[in-house]
């Protein structure tokens, strides 16, 4: 009984799956651009599987073991979580036009899901090992995206203002 939520959240991701393909071939929107986003997000999102498992491993070398089945649910929500991120993100740039959104708020919007996803994994592996020291191990990553963010708002005026 205690880990009914990783089959019913697979019947739900099954679920969303297959009527998201439904809706998606009524629209007329299964194409080559969505096969592409498709493939390039499965593939970027291998390299922060592997990311997570090197995390896991030097955890474990440190003597800080969280167990296999919370290591095999980070690394599932870690795959699954990178791969939705990437194909948003993906989808976002592919289909943005800058005439009428602006670079700006669609970096500023992916800057603030990378970091909120950081945050969420950070502090799922501090709740699972009990340690609140990898709440600050979340600390560099965030930081590194705030100042990517706002190195691009400044290259790109910083108003994020409408074009047109």
């Amino acid at each position: 009984m205690l880990y009914v939520g990783i089959y019913r959240g697979l019947l739900f991701g099954i679920a969303g799956w297959y009527f998201g393909r439904r809706g998606a071939v009524k629209n007329n929107a299964l194409d080559e651009v969505l096969a592409y986003i498709a493939a390039k997000s499965r593939s970027i999102s291998w390299y922060f599987t592997i990311a997570a498992i090197s995390v896991l491993l030097s955890l474990e070398v440190l003597g800080l073991s969280i167990g296999t089945i919370p290591s095999l649910g980070i690394l599932l929500f870690v795959h699954l979580g990178s791969w939705g991120l990437i194909s948003i993100i993906l989808h976002a740039r592919m289909t943005n036009d800058p005439e009428e959104t602006g670079k700006g708020k669609l970096q500023l919007v992916q800057g603030i899901a990378i970091g909120v996803s950081f945050l969420i994994l950070f502090a799922i592996i501090s709740v699972l090992s009990g340690e609140r020291r990898f709440l600050l191990a979340a600390i560099p990553p965030i930081l590194l995206t705030v100042i990517i963010i706002m190195s691009v708002r400044r290259k790109h005026g910083g108003s994020g203002k409408r074009i047109g």
